[in-house]
């Protein structure tokens, strides 16, 4: 049994809730071990210190140090999951992109975008126009903290376990679009997780 995705307990702990979240939708729970959730709540929210109040949250250098555990030790410890970390160019919703190729391919990805500051949510399918997005920041409809563009951009709230927003590609897409653009100020990153072939888990650790 699946449990539905994860909200953000504060303002800056969206990069380790997606993360979590990215197993979440890909796992039972009843695969996931509890040290996968720790190791990617110690590792992660690396840029959480403190100036005049405001906490900075996840590097893309923690979640690509995620992403590469991942890859050694948990595939080596029997969980049938791969990671690739994403940065600059490969981070676009273009066809043929390594982004879109593996999402494409069964993978999920956590993403940064710009809402409006940095942020991270969860891409977790994709349509010809759209993507299929898990937004781990809890807000009620419509947004207080940002405003939304005419069009380009679902709310959805019925779907727990996959998404809870539907965004246009070309929004995505769009170095100026006000919201969820993958132009993040701190440049274009991702990790694409899969759940590989070898789908039994057999948790060694």
């Amino acid at each position: 049994m699946k449990s539905p995705l994860r909200y953000q307990a504060t303002n800056a702990d969206c990069g380790k809730t997606s993360m979590v979240n990215a197993f979440m939708y890909l796992f039972e729970r009843s695969e996931i071990a509890p040290q996968v959730v720790d190791f990617i709540t110690r590792v992660t929210g690396d840029c959480n210190l403190a100036v005049n109040g405001y906490y900075r949250g996840t590097s893309k250098n923690s979640l690509a140090f995620v992403a590469a555990w991942s890859n050694d030790y948990l595939a080596k410890a029997g969980m049938p999951v791969r990671c690739q970390a994403l940065s600059g160019d490969e981070v676009s919703m273009d066809d043929g992109s390594p982004l879109v190729e593996g999402l494409k391919a069964g993978a999920v990805a956590v993403c940064g975008c710009r809402l409006t500051y940095d942020h991270y949510v969860l891409i977790t399918g994709l349509t010809d126009t759209s993507a299929l997005i898990f937004d781990p920041y809890y807000d009620e409809f419509p947004p207080q903290r940002y405003s939304l563009p005419e069009s380009g951009v679902e709310w959805v709230s019925d779907h727990p376990l996959t998404h809870n927003r539907v965004v246009a590609r070309s929004v995505l897409n769009d170095p100026n679009a006000p919201v969820y653009s993958l132009y993040a100020d701190s440049g274009r990153d991702a990790v694409l997780v899969w759940r590989t072939k070898d789908n039994e888990v057999t948790w060694h650790a």
